[in-house]
């Protein structure tokens, strides 16, 4: 299984005429076109001579092992040239290598500190895990509240983890005030986006009434879209590892099995 879902590097960049690259952008063009040779050759280059972007690709890539060989001590090697020109993404997946205890020896408290750097910078992925730590309690002290302050700021940056967790903090709550529309508001925002977890507990709330006025219709059709199985979609990024989902595939399966139940009970009633 990879490192991280599987992924496609693009480039907001026109793709140049000439014959010879013209750096990190044209590498990225030549990537994207499925040239991989070509392109990581040309990565490598970049990043030998200190360009921090590719520094991050190549690390990334040799995470992946899928165009590179697998190779976490590479991939540390660049990721830390990365990081200490304070590339944030770098910094997260540093993070995230001590965390899972991938080429490093496992701690959670280097972890921590590479994610406040990157979360410092603003990286949303950073600011959603330690969100995490703080309510699981993982070397910090557990702090609900706390917790969905990290998470409101990856959240209103975007990231489908942090608006499940605070959609679920609000639903339940865990660190704010319980506000069942606001649950609403964060769970369907993930939701939209395909994550199972808060498909459910939409559903269920759509259900009972909760936040919204009761709606059996929309809440069956959450509850469908949950116990389905999805194929696996290719994550067009502007740049390597930046929107990477974070792996909930145990708990995903758990809430499949429920919301067939629930699904087909609600349309019994229909």
């Amino acid at each position: 299984m990879k490192f991280f879902t599987q992924i496609t590097l693009i480039s907001l960049f026109t793709l140049s005429t000439s014959a010879a690259f013209a750096g990190y952008e044209q590498a990225a063009n030549v990537y994207n076109k499925g040239k991989y040779s070509s392109a990581i050759k040309e990565f490598k280059q970049l990043a030998k001579q200190g360009d921090m972007r590719a520094q991050r690709v190549m690390g990334l890539l040799h995470l992946d092992g899928e165009e590179l060989d697998q190779d976490d001590e590479a991939a540390l090697k660049w990721l830390q040239l990365a990081a200490d020109q304070n590339d944030s993404v770098a910094q997260y997946f540093i993070g995230l290598m001590y965390s899972k205890g991938k080429g490093v020896r496992q701690n959670d408290r280097t972890a921590l500190q590479w994610w406040r750097d990157s979360a410092e910078q603003g990286n949303a992925k950073a600011q959603a895990q330690i969100g995490l730590l703080h309510f699981q309690g993982k070397k910090v002290r557990r702090d609900a509240a706390l917790s969905t302050q990290w998470w409101s700021k990856a959240a209103e940056q975007g990231e489908l983890s942090a608006q499940r967790f605070l959609g679920l903090a609000y639903l339940a709550g865990k660190g704010v005030s319980r506000d069942y529309k606001a649950a609403i508001t964060w769970l369907g925002k993930s939701a939209e986006r395909g994550d199972v977890m808060s498909q459910y507990n939409l559903g269920l709330m759509l259900e009972k009434g909760k936040g919204a006025p009761q709606n059996l219709t929309h809440a069956t059709q959450w509850l469908r879209k949950a116990s389905k199985r999805s194929k696996t979609k290719i994550v067009l990024l502007e740049s390597l590892g930046e929107n990477l989902r974070q792996d909930f595939t145990a708990a995903d399966k758990w809430y499949r099995k429920a919301a067939e139940q629930d699904y087909a009970r609600l349309k019994s009633r229909k």
